[in-house]
């Protein structure tokens, strides 16, 4: 159980530090660019209390914040998502009644698959809809959402073939 929270915790120094100075829009160059930090919402323990994955959900949000001068909209995305967590891993893993005793490592490849779309799709949309929402740039809305979703999920997708231990 240490061994897993530590884990976390370097996962976490080590994403947010290349979301922020090597995945950054202005360094890149891009108006977009992908939001691999949503790896971490991802991977926090199932055993958690809902009140304790909220608080870092909540924490891992407003360190890209305080990063990014970004004014609460990641904190806010990643509240949502971690609100949702639960209905999340019940719609990607079809036979889990409880989350609690779900081991992610343990699942299969393609559920942890859906499961990130799912966290990436809506983390995206509450943080556009934060940031830009505007009906007289509904279709840039869609198009900087579209675009930041599929640039997440091959960077995400990429950082999880190369780090996943075992089978695909």
């Amino acid at each position: 159980m240490k061994s897993k929270l530590a884990g976390f915790i370097g996962w976490f120094f080590v994403l947010i530090f290349a979301q922020t100075f090597v995945l950054d829009p202005v360094v890149l160059g891009f108006d977009y660019a992908p939001l691999v930090y949503v790896l971490l919402l991802l991977f926090l323990p199932n055993h958690w209390p809902s009140w304790n994955v909220l608080l870092v959900a909540f924490f891992i949000g407003l360190t890209i914040d305080f990063m990014y001068m970004s004014g609460g909209v990641h904190a806010a995305a990643c509240l949502v998502v971690a609100y949702l967590r639960p209905n999340l891993i019940r719609t990607a893993y079809k036979g889990t009644l409880k989350p609690s005793e779900l081991s992610i490592e343990n699942e299969s490849f393609d559920s942890l698959i859906f499961y990130a779309v799912l966290v990436i799709v809506i983390h995206h949309f509450i943080m556009l809809l934060f940031v830009v929402f505007d009906w007289d740039r509904l279709g840039w809305f869609f198009s900087a959402w579209a675009i930041n979703v599929l640039l997440t999920f091959v960077a995400s997708t990429m950082l999880l073939i190369l780090t996943r231990r075992g089978r695909l």
